[in-house]
């Protein structure tokens, strides 16, 4: 989809024309014949550049390559007469203006401009308020015009796209097993202080503080306070645990052989609950009697309401999970029938001993994922490659699988390499 096929409606030129009314199109008669100042932009006014650049082209501005390294595109025209261009390159946005002036250098950063280019980031533009008003008036105009371009132009192709599933979401892997690995590394700790007692005693005085009290003075209750701690992080990990699992069987979903926006979009994919994800994204598999994908999610599904869903719902679990009923002999769990696991999980929690227990679940889910259906998407989203959703990317990465782990990892290896040198500006 080429940038020029975005035409605003007459009312939305009608409003773009008096934003850009001081602007005009690049004019060849007129080449850049001076330096340029060049002037860094606030990230914050401009969340999607994009939409800047799209105005300015719509205003006639004409992309300028070969002028600099480490841009991911530049944009020129004039403004009030004077060249101008706008550029996303790797250290930020920039604003560029023609101008033969030598500004001169702040005291605390002299330097040496090189022949025909100075650089704003080491100039003071208070001694040049013409040059400062020129670039402020520039940036304000093409911020309000990516704004009405955003708003009136794009919504309706957005729309679209999403439900084409023409969509890349990004790869969060990273960041939300992290947080994972970080409470249960603080769990193990309090269990076991990892081979050193004064983790472990510093860890618990960081309780007594919290719950109002004084380590010093409250010292006799402190190995009170590690099944307490043990419970506070087995909650944290399991629903950092439960957040890694949905994020990554959304990821999955156009390696697999059968997802379609056209049936399942994909904003209802990731509106999904947890036990939803993995029953479609692995929907051949729990086909299969007495599968792994079954056993594993009733490890899940046990896992969820033993570990999570107490704590998920308020405290109260799910239905009369956390009740005391009355009965002649006092109170007693609603639950009792379901037997002493359920009841240690919820009324009488015994954290410690559960925290183990969790891991092995967890552990074993990993194992799952890893080496079963799933393996060759695991591959792509554990090496923090972001995934896209089109129907291309879609049917190549079903080729790869299909040809066998050596076709699918010239792939992966292919697209890493291609992020990178994207990351990099290398364009």
């Amino acid at each position: 989809m080429d940038i020029t096929s975005l035409q605003p409606d007459e009312e939305t030129q009608r409003i773009l024309r008096h934003i850009l009314a001081e602007f005009a199109p690049d004019d060849p008669a007129r080449p850049w014949k001076q330096g340029e100042l060049r002037s860094p932009v606030q990230e914050a006014d401009f969340p999607v550049p994009e939409l800047a650049r799209a105005a300015l082209v719509w205003a006639g501005f004409v992309n300028q390559r070969g002028w600099d390294e480490k841009t991911a595109w530049r944009v020129g025209g004039r403004f009030r007469g004077t060249n101008v261009s706008f550029a996303s390159t790797k250290f930020g946005l920039k604003v560029m203006v023609e101008t033969d002036r030598q500004l001169t250098p702040t005291e605390d950063q002299p330097f040496t401009p090189p022949p025909g280019v100075i650089a704003s980031t080491r100039v003071d533009l208070r001694s040049e308020p013409d040059l400062a008003a020129l670039v402020s008036d520039f940036t304000a105009a093409v911020r309000k015009a990516a704004q009405v371009f955003g708003s009136r132009v794009l919504n309706d192709l957005v729309q679209s796209q999403v439900e084409s599933g023409n969509v890349t979401l990004v790869n969060q892997n990273g960041r939300l097993r992290g947080a994972y690995n970080f409470f249960r590394w603080q769990g193990q700790a309090l269990i076991d202080g990892h081979g050193e007692a004064d983790i472990r005693q510093e860890m618990v005085g960081v309780a007594v503080r919290a719950a109002g009290g004084d380590p010093e003075t409250n010292h006799h209750f402190l190995p009170f306070f590690t099944p307490v701690n043990v419970g506070y992080c087995l909650t944290a990990m399991a629903s950092a645990y439960f957040s890694w699992l949905e994020h990554v069987l959304v990821l999955a979903l156009p390696f697999t052989s059968h997802w379609d926006p056209r049936d399942k979009p994909v904003t209802k994919a990731i509106g999904d609950p947890w036990s939803d994800k993995w029953r479609y994204v692995l929907r051949d598999a729990m086909a299969a009697p007495n599968s792994d994908a079954k056993r594993t999610f009733d490890l899940l599904s046990n896992a969820a309401e033993q570990f999570r869903n107490l704590d998920a719902h308020g405290g109260f679990g799910k239905k009369e999970q956390s009740l005391l009923v009355h009965s002649p002999m006092g109170a007693i769990p609603a639950r009792l029938a379901e037997g002493a696991s359920t009841i240690k999980a919820t009324v009488m929690s015994e954290a410690p001993s559960t925290f183990p227990e969790a891991c092995e679940v967890f552990d074993e889910v990993d194992e799952f994922l890893r080496t079963g259906p799933l393996s060759n998407a695991f591959v792509w989203i554990e090496g923090g490659l972001q995934v896209a959703f089109n129907a291309e990317h879609r049917e190549r990465m079903r080729e790869a699988i299909a040809q066998g782990s050596e076709a699918f990892l010239e792939e992966v290896e292919r697209f890493a390499e291609l992020e990178d040198r994207i990351n990099n500006f290398e364009y």
